[in-house]
């Protein structure tokens, strides 16, 4: 099951050696309403699993971060979505269909619009 995310907001915490920094966007529907959190985890650093999230929470390391912030940013639509089956539990941040070979629309005025 997917959800489509229209809105997120990005929280950079801070940390020391003893208590390490979570980085995490919180991904919202059309209505305002949460559907999932995104943390981004420095090495080494894991999160417990707990099973009494309402929504979907997602993990990667921190080095993934400017990747998932750039398809928040520039693709539409992206959805968020979980599963679970006998090997685990699996998430991800999914894209709609793109034609092969349609590229970034230019700007009219933009420098890639300049040709």
């Amino acid at each position: 099951m997917y959800s489509e995310i229209q809105h997120y907001s990005i929280f950079i915490d801070s940390g020391t050696p003893n208590n390490r920094c979570i980085t995490s966007i919180h991904l919202f529907d059309g209505e305002g309403q949460i559907i999932g959190v995104l943390q981004f985890l420095d090495p080494g650093y894991e999160v417990p699993d707990r099973k009494d999230h309402e929504v979907i929470h997602l993990q990667y390391s921190i080095n993934k971060f400017p990747y998932v912030l750039d398809v928040l940013r520039n693709e539409k639509p992206v959805y968020i979505g979980y599963w679970e089956n006998k090997y685990g539990k699996y998430g991800r941040i999914y894209t709609g269909m793109e034609g092969v070979g349609e590229g970034e629309i230019a700007i009219e005025g933009s420098v890639e619009g300049k040709n």
